[in-house]
């Protein structure tokens, strides 16, 4: 069985902590730098699941669009050193009105 590791993906202040519980940790400053470690990320094929606090998740919008019909990593929005947008909650009830067809959670 394939092992895999985790990805978190945010500004440097908000997932350095992660690094010491082994997660594969991206802080990232700029836009470019965001569209660079998405890339490996979701391209690497060795995380199950990419971590990104909110605040970065509406910044990459366009290129998570690009990955949302891969199976793996998941992308989990959560909230940054500055507290919850707002954007988990969004995405979660998006995938689950994908899934079930309507919104049964907003």
């Amino acid at each position: 069985m394939k092992e895999y590791d985790i990805a978190i993906l945010g500004t440097p202040d908000s997932v350095l902590g992660f690094k010491g519980l082994g997660l594969d940790v991206f802080g990232v400053t700029t836009q470019e730098e965001g569209v660079e470690s998405l890339k490996i990320i979701m391209e690497s094929g060795k995380h199950a699941v990419l971590f990104i606090t909110e605040d970065w998740a509406a910044k990459l919008e366009d290129q998570l669009d690009k990955f949302r019909g891969q199976a793996l990593p998941a992308v989990l929005p959560i909230p940054s050193q500055k507290g919850a947008t707002g954007e988990g909650s969004r995405n979660l009830s998006k995938i689950v009105e994908q899934a079930v067809g309507s919104d049964i959670i907003g």
